[in-house]
């Protein structure tokens, strides 16, 4: 373990200062038909909320709760859905600068990207059938985190909370593992703290298992509806740029299928974006951060009533945009409680299939910016 830990700080160390080759500043110019910007802002809307649920048949694609997963769409092999039913455990994952790279990110079902106070954002690693030995760095609760975990029945794993969230949480139906309380968490010491808080996914399963906290039987729904139609998806989303603030913004380049992720912020000073990068479980080698599916949702940014910490509203109705291939489609989301996933629908109504592949999620204030560059 000290020979992991060791190569993770050289590394980390090393990644702070790489620059992505062709890194951009950017750009906030509105081109609707032109091949080099587009800009999809986030207006003002009152849109009717009759209809929070899907009803629309998706052609050539059905979802099969016992052999595929609800995070990406994808059928699983044998070996894996043998071992359901299995809880959902959702991870409360640092993004300070000195927590890059970090781990089980790429290992996860799905990841979840969120504001937190500052401008900054923190990530919510998603594990079903996925597991790593090393996730982390662990912090803190925020208010908007059992909002995204109730629909899946999941527990949340976290350092610990502002006074008075975790039992606002627990209120909401999602069971809370804290480190206080959870000799499966671990701190390195190659890290300072509070940026160095790990823990084993099988190991904090087994212990969920043994206090028994509720969860999904055969399984959790998916995400949103996975489908295999993209016939009135648009052309040229080779880099996104999703910015949530002044302090954060994240870019995602095409790459033979999959987006690279790419990230500006205020912890730097040359405004350039740097490759966002994770660490391999055994410490061996460091790479930049994949996926095949980018889905961000709009919602507005408010302050917590109990904690006065910044949180997103995620029941309702808002803004919606996917990106897969170099594809994408804009619309709504539509939720009408916690308990249900997001129904994703385009600007005529028509039920948007998300492609089954491996998905990150960005949770936008609405005062954020998404813009396509070809």
């Amino acid at each position: 373990m000290k020979k992991f830990f060791y190569v993770l700080l050289v590394l980390f160390l090393i990644s702070c200062g790489t620059s992505a080759e062709d890194s951009e500043t950017p750009e906030t110019t509105v081109s609707s038909n032109d091949e080099v910007t587009t800009t999809l802002s986030q207006d003002e809307q009152v849109v009717s909320d009759e209809n929070t649920s899907s009803n629309n048949p998706v052609i050539g694609y059905e979802f099969d709760v016992d052999k595929m997963s609800p995070f990406t769409g994808l059928e699983l092999p044998a070996e894996t859905w043998l071992k359901r039913p299995r809880r959902v455990i959702a991870f409360k994952i640092d993004n300070n600068i000195n927590a890059r790279p970090q781990s089980g990110l790429q290992e996860a079902d799905a990841v979840h990207e969120i504001l937190v106070e500052g401008g900054m954002t923190r990530f919510l690693a998603f594990f079903l059938d996925n597991t790593s030995k090393y996730v982390g760095p662990i912090r803190s609760a925020r208010p908007t985190d059992p909002t995204m975990v109730r629909p899946y029945g999941g527990t949340l794993v976290v350092s610990g909370a502002t006074d008075g969230l975790i039992p606002s949480i627990r209120e909401l139906g999602v069971p809370v593992l804290q480190e206080q309380n959870s000799p499966t968490m671990f701190r390195i010491s190659s890290r300072n703290a509070p940026h160095n808080l790990y823990a084993d996914t099988e190991l904090v399963r087994e212990k969920i298992n043994d206090k028994g906290y509720y969860f999904l039987q055969p399984g959790p729904k998916p995400l949103y509806d996975f489908g295999l139609d993209q016939s009135n998806w648009l052309t040229g989303a080779n880099k996104i740029t999703v910015k949530y603030s002044d302090f954060t913004t994240v870019i995602w380049k095409l790459d033979d299928g999959r987006y690279s992720r790419f990230i500006i912020d205020n912890y730097s000073n040359n405004k350039e974006a740097v490759a966002h990068n994770f660490i391999s479980q055994d410490g061996n080698y460091t790479d930049i951060l994949k996926t095949e599916t980018v889905v961000v949702l709009q919602g507005a940014l408010y302050k917590d009533s109990a904690t006065t910490l910044p949180s997103i509203l995620t029941v309702g109705v808002g803004e919606a945009h996917v990106f897969n291939n170099g594809k994408y489609i804009s619309g709504t989301w539509r939720r009408g409680d916690i308990n249900e996933s997001f129904v994703l629908s385009d600007t005529d109504g028509n039920l948007i299939q998300v492609p089954p592949s491996t998905q990150w999620v960005h949770i936008l204030p609405n005062e954020g910016e998404v813009l396509i560059n070809n």
